[in-house]
């Protein structure tokens, strides 16, 4: 009689996280949340209510699975942040995927403003914000990348991301945004056209009737040390973009940006 020797590999472990959302002028009308993903709705001294999405698994990686939904009826105002930055960690198969949307109702404002998002060294990510606005909506929205922490001395050598940004209007594609890095970060992040040697960049865009009003207001709050800034308005947009050599900088500039321009607040969970 012979032995036999069964091996598998290990099955590994996905995050799936999900969390939908309505809300309307009086406030929360809906909530749904599965696996790691969570929200939590704090109660601010004045301003607009706000919501706060958590990631209870810290962080993503390879073949897990993010997305948040949200719907605002009419005349609803929203702030929508994260309790921390998302760190997106080494993948060994794959790429996690982060899908959101978010659907913004007549005379409705909401403000996407997540925390940071962190590439860690082969890391990989697929993320993707869909937003869908009614004809006089609002939507100010927010991402920032870092290629690494470089206070913990981090380098990001290889990496895979793309991220997309689709907005409509009414159904009609207004504006979009696409980044795509993809194999040696080194080299990719001293072409000029994409970081231009930053390690942390960000966009924001202002879709609003008055958008294009406020650009000279924006560009008045941009100067910063240590980071480079610059802000365009057309049809109906206004488009911020940052560059650094370090995050603290960078989230200074944007805090400073978010508090001096109109309508807008430095959401409370942001440490500074």
């Amino acid at each position: 009689m012979s032995s036999v020797t069964l091996q598998s590999e290990p099955v590994r472990q996905r995050a799936r996280g999900a969390i939908r959302l309505g809300y309307g002028a009086a406030g929360l009308e809906r909530l749904h949340q599965s696996g790691c993903g969570r929200c939590l709705f704090p109660n601010p001294f004045g301003g607009d209510a706000q919501a706060v999405v958590i990631n209870t698994a810290g962080g993503l990686t390879g073949g897990d699975r993010f997305g948040v939904e949200v719907t605002l009826g009419q005349e609803a105002r929203l702030v929508l942040t994260t309790q921390a930055a998302e760190r997106i960690y080494r993948s060994i198969g794959g790429a996690a995927e982060v899908h959101n949307q978010v659907q913004v109702g007549a005379g409705a404002s909401l403000h996407w403003l997540p925390q940071e998002t962190i590439l860690f060294d082969h890391a990989a990510l697929r993320r993707r914000l869909e937003v869908e606005l009614a004809a006089d909506a609002s939507f100010l929205g927010l991402e920032t990348l870092v290629l690494g922490r470089r206070a913990m001395g981090e380098a990001v050598t290889r990496a895979a991301l793309r991220d997309q940004w689709r907005i409509r209007r009414n159904g009609r594609l207004i504006h979009g945004e696409a980044l795509r890095l993809d194999g040696d970060i080194g080299k990719l992040s001293g072409t000029q056209a994409l970081l231009d040697g930053a390690r942390a960049g960000a966009v924001l865009v202002l879709v609003s009737p008055h958008a294009e009003t406020l650009l000279e207001t924006a560009r008045a709050l941009l100067p910063a040390d240590g980071v480079r800034a610059a802000a365009s308005a057309w049809n109906g947009r206004l488009v911020v973009r940052w560059m650094a050599q370090d995050l603290m900088p960078l989230k200074a500039a944007q805090a400073r940006f978010l508090a001096g321009f109109p309508g807008a607040a430095v959401p409370r969970v942001w440490q500074i």
